[in-house]
């Protein structure tokens, strides 16, 4: 009788554009290949990792799908670093080998939930009318949500505990904050990767940093925390090797955010999009019955603020509202808002003019916007501008606090682990780092449509100084 083969280990490379080579092999490998291969994480692929951005860096295309895939292989590099500095069975490094496979799902999943165009689809899309029944409100929600009702049975049956995914997910598990610290930090595997494929992507060289020597530097330090002095295990770098490095990051993420995330073309665009939404719900009416006939009745749902099922929202993408809107684009003027709304989508498919903007750089001209904008709100002018304003800073240390008791920005922390001391916040042993812990990115914009001329009459009559 013939012998048995033995069964044929898994072992898949995948070339990635950044980190070159992703291996995935054994039990572990073929977990994550599983879930690779799931519809859910496959629609990754029909989502832009920076929404409208590619209309401003033309190399943009790339998605989230690549984006999670990095971001677990970087987690996975991340653990391995520390395992091969501490020992399995050490006291620093037992939980999170506990975790592995947790820490792994989260990093690979985090991102399941993103709707069309990322961010800006859920600064576009109204709250459900009947919370909390009705959907989620930001994409970590629905992550939760779609891994529980679509991921939940597949990781039960293979040893992963769905409760702890989601909570690394959602910022909501303080059980773990070691395990957390790779999912949700100011220096995790998430920023890590988004930084370094952004700038590969999109062509600035901002986003650059050392992240082998990064990697190097990782240690893992005793941290006292709300509620427990004692500490707990935090991950940390290495004040010996580290302090360069770390700065080199911080620095990068300030200026693609400065450079990149914040561009004002990109939020030209961005505003240009929640409007053409915004006319999409006041077509809709509260009624998903009266959206367009071609409108995908997720999206119909959702701009009239009713519930939607987890299945519904997987059937949006970047590709299918973005057909939709050039089926807009097309539309007959049998009305003035749908003439508006065609004469949008035009701008936004075949990259017309993007709004312009006046930039609200004293006290007085952002009080004048709010005014304009609230005077707007029962006007069909209301869909030709918006109010944008962001503020935040390069980095938050162990001082900022939102309120008491906001923990998550305890978390965030970034640690240096002095040898023999306790662990430091960043700031504490680094003079850059403290400076730019100071510096506080503020924008305030009123973009507006140049296209609309009962707009432009308004703005010229409220004696805004435009742009010529």
């Amino acid at each position: 009788m013939e012998a048995r083969k033995p069964a044929k280990q898994l072992h898949k490379v995948i070339r990635d554009p950044v980190h070159n080579l992703i291996t995935l092999s054994g039990d572990e490998g073929q977990l994550i290949l599983d879930l690779i291969d799931r519809p859910e994480f496959q629609r990754l692929r029909r989502i832009r990792q920076l929404g409208v951005g590619f209309l401003t860096y033309p190399g943009a295309e790339h998605s989230r799908f690549t984006h999670s895939l990095g971001v677990c292989h970087l987690a996975r590099r991340m653990l391995d670093a520390l395992r091969g500095r501490y020992g399995g069975e050490s006291s620093e490094y037992s939980e999170i080998e506990n975790l592995r496979r947790e820490i792994l799902v989260a990093a690979l999943l985090h991102d399941v939930g993103h709707g069309p165009f990322s961010h800006v689809f859920e600064r576009a899309i109204p709250e459900a009318s009947n919370p909390p029944t009705g959907y989620p409100r930001d994409h970590e929600g629905w992550s939760e949500r779609i891994i529980q009702e679509c991921f939940g049975k597949f990781l039960a049956n293979r040893g992963v505990n769905v409760e702890v995914v989601t909570g690394l997910i959602n910022k909501k598990n303080r059980q773990n904050l070691l395990a957390k610290d790779f999912i949700s930090s100011q220096l995790d595997a998430d920023r890590m990767d988004y930084l370094l494929r952004d700038s590969q992507a999109a062509g600035p060289k901002y986003g650059h940093f050392d992240i082998e020597w990064l990697h190097h530097s990782l240690r893992i330090g005793r941290v006292s925390v709300k509620n427990n002095p004692d500490g707990v295990w935090r991950l940390c770098f290495d004040s010996q090797k580290a302090i360069h490095v770390v700065e080199e990051y911080i620095q990068a993420r300030e200026f693609m955010y400065l450079q990149v995330y914040l561009h004002k073309t990109t939020r030209a665009y961005e505003a240009l999009l929640k409007n053409i939404f915004e006319l999409a719900r006041e077509i809709c009416g509260g009624d998903p019955d009266r959206a367009r006939p071609d409108c995908p009745p997720a999206l119909a749902k959702m701009l009239a603020g009713q519930p939607v099922e987890t299945a519904e929202y997987l059937s949006l993408d970047d590709f299918r509202v973005w057909t939709l809107f050039i089926d807009w684009s097309l539309l007959p003027e049998s009305s003035k808002l749908q003439a508006m709304l065609a004469r949008k989508c035009r701008q936004l498919v075949n990259r017309e003019q993007p709004y312009k903007f006046i930039e609200l750089d004293n006290r007085d001209k952002q009080d004048n916007a709010l005014r304009l904008v609230a005077n707007l709100q029962s006007k069909e002018l209301k869909f030709s501008c918006l109010r944008d304003a962001f503020e935040d800073l390069a980095y938050r240390n162990a001082r900022y606090r939102k309120s008491k008791d906001d923990d998550e920005e305890e978390d965030r922390v970034i640690y240096f682990v002095e040898p023999e001391h306790d662990p430091k916040p960043a700031e504490n042993l680094s003079a850059v780092i403290d400076a730019i812990s100071q510096i506080k990115t503020e924008i305030y914009r009123l973009y507006y449509d140049e296209n609309d001329a009962q707009m432009m009459e308004r703005l010229h009559g409220d004696e805004w100084s435009l742009e010529p």
